[in-house]
Parts: C-alpha cells; structure tokens; sequence
C-alpha cells in the first residue's frame, strides 16, 4: 500500500489542487487541532510540484501570485 503524501501548508495544497492533483483527505493535525493536514497520493506529480513551489519561493523571495504548470 502506498502512503500518502502528506502536506501541511494550506496554500501548497492549494497549489497542488490548482494544478491538477486530487485530494484525498483532509485531518485535523494531531500536534495543533487547529492546523489542517492535507493528504494526497504520493507520486512523481505531486513531488514535482511541491519542487517547483519550493523552488519558486526561494528564487522570487516568497511567493505573491501562482502560475499554473497544466
């Protein structure tokens, strides 16, 4: 069985959403029950776009608007 990827950050999951990638799940957090934990399917897509997001960040020094990818 494959586990989920697994996201804390609302906006990358918005991010991933916006781009294509389905949600499986969402959870409260187990540390603070007022933080949401978004889970989606663990593949090549889904980590390539949180590279991308990431990458994004640190080259433009925060992130003011998303472009999509599809």
């Amino acid at each position: 069985m494959e586990k989920d990827y697994v996201v804390f950050s609302q906006r990358i999951a918005g991010f991933l959403m916006l781009n294509g990638c389905k949600l499986k799940k969402v959870s409260k957090s187990k540390k603070d029950e007022s933080m949401l934990v978004y889970f989606f399917s663990n593949n090549e897509t889904v980590r390539g776009l949180v590279n991308s997001y990431n990458q994004k960040i640190k080259i433009n020094g925060g992130v003011r608007y998303v472009i999509r990818t599809n």
